[in-house]
């Protein structure tokens, strides 16, 4: 008898606005970045940070409106694996990990508002405990969205949504793992933390989709997608910079040269490492090599692709030794990767169909 997992409509739903949310949160968060470059003082209150806040908000709204709904669904349980909270409402996964990160955000958000009331505008991103809890909380509505959609995979669609997830959380994995390699690795002679970071951040997501569809093409789409990301937040980032500005009155740096930074925040040519990551998984299937060897190859792959652009950009590192770190990094993260894809696969039934309720 085939085991066939519902999908209600609810959590279908669910996925699609999560992403929405995380779209409009990247968004504020680049342009914030673009901002503090070109002009710097800021507070609370301003554009991109109402903009990212905003964000959040649609993803713990819709967070918690799945819980509410799977929590009083009549019927037998279906869907995805769920978690009884409070042993009173019923949360699935994805809903739970997402509905965490948000309100980790908005405490954060608060703590951010008294960091900027006490010490003042223009702080970095990444130089207080604030931003540090606000990147490690969008990292964890990062993974919500990416469980949401590894429950579907059933359509076309679907598996697009998957891609565009995937392209968004590579670029928005910058902040938390930058900031965390340059904690933990800022020891290591010659090396440079960020590089490390980068790398880590797009081996697990390339070789999370290429487990979690199996197929050649997605890898290939996930990269699609993130050009399509990393050139429209190029073209809107420092627009609206200009703009908002002008608006409020703030003048521009004297130095700024309005170049996008988020075209140096990822190396563009991930959807080059994409494509040879989809040609790596249709060879493997061809000649029969293990998932395992595939997946590590195109994190080393990432690693050393990831090396080469910052060196070539001007990044102060010891090269040749950075090259050996990122691709030994790039091939444990691969391997994760891989174990990450088996685990979130768990959350749907190994069938071909699955229905969804009305």
């Amino acid at each position: 008898m085939t085991d066939v997992r519902e999908v209600p409509r609810r959590e279908v739903t669910g996925a699609w606005f999560l992403l929405l949310g995380y779209a409009v949160l990247l968004t504020g968060m680049v342009w914030d970045g673009q901002w503090h470059g070109d002009v710097g003082p800021d507070d609370f209150w301003t554009a991109p940070h109402l903009l990212l806040y905003t964000g959040t908000g649609i993803i713990g709204l819709t967070c918690l409106t799945v819980v509410l709904l799977t929590t009083w669904a009549r019927g037998p349980a279906t869907g995805t694996p769920s978690v009884r909270v409070f042993g009173r409402f019923t949360a699935p996964w994805p809903f739970l990990v997402g509905g965490l990160g948000a309100s980790g955000n908005l405490l954060y958000a608060g703590s951010d508002l008294w960091w900027h009331e006490l010490y003042g505008f223009d702080i970095a991103a990444g130089t207080t405990p604030s931003h540090f809890g606000l990147g490690l909380s969008i990292q964890v509505e990062i993974f919500a969205m990416v469980m949401a959609f590894a429950v579907l995979r059933r359509t076309r669609s679907e598996r697009w949504g998957l891609a565009l997830a995937i392209g968004l959380a590579t670029i928005g994995s910058t902040s938390a793992f930058g900031m965390v390699s340059e904690l933990l690795l800022d020891w290591l002679p010659g090396v440079a933390p960020r590089v490390l970071g980068l790398t880590a951040a797009g081996a697990l997501t390339l070789t999370l989709v290429a487990g979690l569809t199996r197929r050649w093409q997605w890898p290939a789409a996930s990269g699609l997608a993130f050009l399509g990301v990393q050139g429209g937040l190029a073209l809107f980032a420092p627009a609206a910079t200009r703009w908002y500005a002008q608006a409020i009155g703030q003048p521009m740096r004297d130095y700024a040269t309005g170049l996008p930074q988020v075209i140096i925040g990822f190396p563009v040519t991930f959807p080059l490492i994409a494509l040879l990551a989809g040609g790596a998984v249709a060879l493997a299937a061809r000649r029969g090599v293990g998932p395992l060897a595939t997946v590590m190859g195109i994190g080393a792959l990432a690693g050393v692709n990831t090396a080469i652009f910052y060196g070539v950009v001007g990044l102060e590192m010891n090269l040749p030794l950075t090259l050996v770190a990122a691709a030994a990094l790039g091939a444990g993260t691969g391997w994760l990767g891989w174990q990450c894809a088996v685990l979130l696969r768990g959350l749907r039934a190994p069938s071909a169909v699955v229905a969804v309720a009305a």
